[in-house]
């Protein structure tokens, strides 16, 4: 675990309520406006095809992209041996995908 990751650690268990509050709100908006940036970015990256990864209830799942919304995209779920299984398609929001490879 990295310095500030410890400096954290100690700050909540040492600090007040409200001060918890607040730090956590701190986190959680920084965290927001990442997940935008990245989300941003990816919308014009993103093309059918792309092999993708995002993080649902059965663990990290690899699919391929289907088609790019404005806030979300339609991937195509990988079966066991990798390929797209077009029964599973999913509608995944922006700011959860990782891109794996480009087409």
């Amino acid at each position: 675990m990295s310095d500030n990751l410890e400096i954290i650690r100690t700050y909540s268990k040492t600090l007040s309520d409200s001060d918890l509050a607040l730090a956590w709100r701190i986190l959680y908006e920084e965290n927001e406006r990442r997940g935008k940036q990245s989300a941003a970015k990816l919308k014009y990256s993103l093309k059918k095809g792309d092999i993708v990864e995002w993080n649902g209830r059965a663990g990290v799942t690899t699919g391929t992209v289907h088609r790019v919304k404005r806030k979300k995209v339609i991937c195509l779920a990988h079966d066991r041996k990798g390929k797209p299984d077009f029964a599973a398609r999913w509608d995944i929001p922006l700011t959860m995908l990782r891109l794996v490879k480009e087409s």
